[in-house]
């Protein structure tokens, strides 16, 4: 029994850790009226969201359905939605902005 869990528990890391990578990369936003954004999320977990001149760094997951969490330094959750090479981000003071990932 304690193999069965084990061996199930690494095909689920093996599946989520293919999804990881499938997202890994950089984004940049749709939106022509506001500021240039570029969002990148790294394999090891890391990432950062630049605005102008601005950039704050943040940690990501991959939650439930495919739900992609940031999480801030300072304690904030930002979710996103992932389309065909998209992330719809619902971001603090400005709505919702899509991100589209640049080819590599």
């Amino acid at each position: 029994m304690l193999f069965c869990t084990l061996a199930l528990a690494l095909l689920l890391l093996a599946g989520c850790r293919g999804t990881v990578d499938d997202l890994a990369g950089d984004y940049e936003s749709e939106r022509v009226d506001l500021s240039p954004a570029r969002l990148t999320l790294r394999t090891d977990g890391g990432g950062s969201l630049t605005v102008g001149a601005e950039e704050a760094p943040f940690r990501w997951e991959v939650r439930d359905e495919g739900r992609v969490v940031l999480h801030t330094r300072q304690g904030g959750i930002i979710s996103a939605r992932q389309g065909r090479g998209t992330l719809e981000l619902d971001m603090p003071g400005s709505g919702k902005q899509v991100f589209r990932k640049k080819a590599k």
